[in-house]
């Protein structure tokens, strides 16, 4: 029997392929940072946000739900949701402030 609510949603491989391409844009680090995040307290550095915020809201938002349906299963949804909706507000407002542009150079 199925209960509703619990079960999971297979991904469409449309869906699969996306989840990839978003995690081949993501360096590993970063995403660990991201996970570490959602699992306890913990920060994610400028780099990171920086990263975060150039692969765009829709990849951050399919890895979360792909790590929330498979080796993140066992946390609670709602709260794992809520921290990865402020991780993406506070990397978004960072990056407007913070410019990775390249640090000027010695002759200027």
């Amino acid at each position: 029997m199925i209960w509703p609510g619990l079960a999971t949603q297979t991904p469409s491989p449309s869906n699969i392929k996306f989840i990839e391409e978003c995690k081949g844009r993501l360096h590993f680090g970063c995403g660990k940072q991201i996970v570490d995040t959602l699992i306890k307290e913990w920060y994610v550095s400028d780099s990171c946000c920086f990263q975060l915020v150039s692969i765009g809201e829709s990849c951050h938002i399919a890895l979360v739900n792909s790590a929330l349906s498979g080796p993140l299963a066992k946390l609670n949804k709602f709260e794992a949701l809520n921290k990865s909706a402020q991780i993406w507000n506070q990397c978004v407002e960072f990056s407007q402030y913070i410019s990775p542009a390249a640090s000027p150079s010695i002759e200027e």
